[in-house]
């Protein structure tokens, strides 16, 4: 692979079916919560359903409707949130993913790889732009889980975890925002190959502006972080360029 991946072009939309060839894993962990259960806000897909009521301590069965309407003060309402109303949800991610940048940074000091030149990124709709992110944020958890067994370091290995863990809650709220298996793998997720991490992200990279090629064999903690790192470069200008002109 070049350091000169392709030619630059106008930024447009790219459909979730330029990475459908993968066999993207979602996090098998919970849906990422906005607020706590009880009187506020889940995030669940659109459509689902308006609201639905529970009674506690009670063994009879009833219709949503009737829990509502026999138990007002007990029963929790769900409330619901589509692309478009996920404005603070986006902005939560997109933070996070600048920390990440930022972490993997600090860790590798002076050998850390330049940023990319990116393209082809901006969306010009909020559907198409949580279809995008869909398929990074699963990309970022089956790439997370190849690389960490073959992490050497106690320290290092624990702080990938960590980033791999909010990866897997990013991946699995959107998932569920678009209607989709929180985890198509269910209870467990698999690792990608590095070749399908890369031929994933190729499409979206003019320039590897002199850092090394993710192509190539990685060797050690420093090389797998520097290939994190790429992903997560890719990740953040994904969220900059769109949260805040689609969420204004």
């Amino acid at each position: 692979m070049n350091d000169s991946f392709m030619h630059a072009t106008d930024e447009n939309n790219v459909s979730s079916g330029k990475l459908a060839d993968l066999r993207v894993s979602a996090s098998s962990r919970r849906i990422f919560l906005r607020r706590s259960l009880a009187g506020a806000a889940l995030v669940v897909p659109a459509g689902v359903l308006a609201a639905c009521g529970s009674t506690p301590n009670t063994t009879t069965t009833t219709t949503p409707s009737q829990a509502t309407s026999a138990s007002t003060n007990q029963a929790v309402t769900l409330a619901l949130q589509s692309p478009a109303d996920s404005k603070m949800s986006f902005t939560e991610i997109m933070n996070d993913e600048n920390q990440h940048v930022q972490y993997l940074q600090g860790a590798l000091k002076s050998a850390a790889r330049a940023k990319p030149t990116f393209q082809k990124l901006q969306q010009t709709d909020v559907q198409s732009f949580a279809a995008v992110a869909q398929q990074f944020e699963n990309l970022g958890v089956g790439a997370y889980l190849m690389a960490a067994p073959a992490i050497t370091n106690k320290d290092t290995l624990a702080t990938a975890g960590t980033i791999l863990t909010i990866e897997a809650r990013h991946a699995g709220f959107i998932n569920a925002l678009l209607q989709k298996p929180i985890s198509e793998n269910g209870a467990f997720d698999k690792p990608l190959t590095q070749a399908a991490i890369v031929s994933a992200v190729t499409p979206f990279i003019v320039s590897l502006n002199g850092g090394a090629d993710p192509a190539k064999a990685l060797k050690n903690d420093e090389d797998i972080l520097n290939f994190a790192l790429l992903l997560e470069y890719l990740e953040a200008e994904f969220y900059s360029k769109n949260v805040t002109k689609l969420f204004a």
